[in-house]
């Protein structure tokens, strides 16, 4: 009994330990958007900290501590980016890597379109929400795509029926799905359309390729096939 008593003891002093951790982590990431001025006309870090999602800059996102928590202290740690290991000189790959942490952050958020042959040779294609997927394969591992592999080299990215909109060209099979970030919308004028949760904001593929959008970039990856990267700036909402 009082071993168990002192193991239930322990455990809330980790978890509180934790906790206080938690906390210092975020009050300094919120002390990296106050400016000096702040500081000279309002009383306290507590009122400065409440005012910091509402003076950042447009374009800038303020995590929250819970979307904190899971980008810096997920199961597998903090340094758990593909960014910072080896991975082959891909042009989809370099590219994804330079988005990791600005979608890991919310900063931008990217999806990625991909045409390509699956393992039978069959012609598919997809579009896939990147960071959606990331953390998906962070947290739950073999119910997304193997992101390991694919940064490693040792595998190629190939959408699928969980994505946002995925399409089998040998059967004419369609799938679509709701991700955490966006809400799939096909319209018969505008065509297939992506509405972000986060902002409101209406991203229309037809009108990114058509007008050249400067956030639409097209890679040909020898390995990945043809593929498409589209970039959204996460607005703030007043």
């Amino acid at each position: 009994m009082e071993d168990s008593q002192r193991k239930h003891a322990g455990s809330k002093g980790f978890r509180a330990l934790e906790n206080r951790k938690q906390d210092i982590a975020y009050n300094h990431y919120l002390n990296s958007f106050v400016k000096l001025e702040d500081r000279r006309y309002l009383p306290n870090d507590n009122v400065i900290h409440q005012l910091v999602p509402l003076r950042a800059a447009v374009g800038t996102i303020v995590m929250t501590p819970t979307q904190f928590n899971e980008v810096h202290f997920s199961p597998l740690g903090t340094c758990f980016y593909f960014s910072e290991n080896n991975v082959p000189n891909d042009p989809l790959t370099m590219a994804l890597l330079e988005r990791e942490k600005l979608n890991a952050t919310k900063t931008i958020s990217t999806i990625v379109f991909v045409s390509t042959r699956d393992s039978k040779g069959f012609n598919i294609s997809g579009y896939i929400d990147l960071e959606h997927s990331l953390r998906r394969y962070k947290t739950a591992g073999s119910k997304s795509h193997p992101w390991a592999d694919i940064f490693a080299g040792r595998r190629r990215l190939e959408p699928n029926h969980q994505d946002l909109s995925f399409i089998n060209w040998s059967n004419g099979r369609v799938h679509s799905n709701d991700s955490d970030n966006y809400k799939v919308i096909p319209d018969a004028v505008k065509g297939l359309c992506f509405a972000h949760k986060g902002d409101g904001s209406m991203l229309s593929i037809e009108k990114y390729i058509t007008e050249e959008h400067p956030l639409c970039k097209f890679i040909e990856s020898p390995k990945h096939g043809y593929t498409v990267v589209y970039d959204h700036y996460i607005r703030r909402k007043m």
